[in-house]
């Protein structure tokens, strides 16, 4: 269980159907949802785009990850994860930095298996270079 339950929090990985556009608020819903698809598609080039080189992820059991830690185990994984999308977002502003909190429900397919599980996240972005880059997220699991 606990291999199909961190397959399944190869996370937080948030996100939105938010439509491209120019404010700062539609570019980081845009940058979520190109998290959470990096994340069922297991694309690393996306994952290295969105997030900064010092980006530390703390999973749902407290255990912390680095950005080449969360990668390796996006593209390693064995459990299929299904498409999904997130529920209340919030996005706050801070100058360059950005806090996203919202909630979403992920399901992970190992064989015959499936589990679903929803989590309540925070994410953490910080604008460099023009682009909004992740530089933290948390993810609690919703019991």
């Amino acid at each position: 269980m606990r291999t199909l339950t961190c397959g399944a929090l190869t996370l937080l990985l948030t996100g939105s159907a938010a439509a491209a556009g120019g404010d700062a608020r539609t570019q980081l819903l845009r940058v979520e949802a190109d998290w959470n698809e990096a994340v069922v598609r297991r694309d690393a080039a996306a994952l290295e785009r969105i997030l900064a080189d010092g980006f530390v992820l703390v999973w749902v059991d407290g255990s912390v990850s680095g950005k080449r830690e969360l990668i390796d185990a996006v593209k390693s994984r064995k459990a299929e994860i299904d498409p999904f999308t997130t529920q209340g977002v919030t996005v706050r502003f801070y100058g360059r930095t950005a806090v996203v909190v919202g909630a979403f429900s992920q399901t992970a397919r190992l064989g015959e298996r499936r589990e679903t599980h929803t989590f309540r996240y925070t994410d953490v972005y910080h604008r460099q270079f023009g682009h909004w880059r992740a530089v933290s997220a948390h993810a609690t699991l919703v019991r």
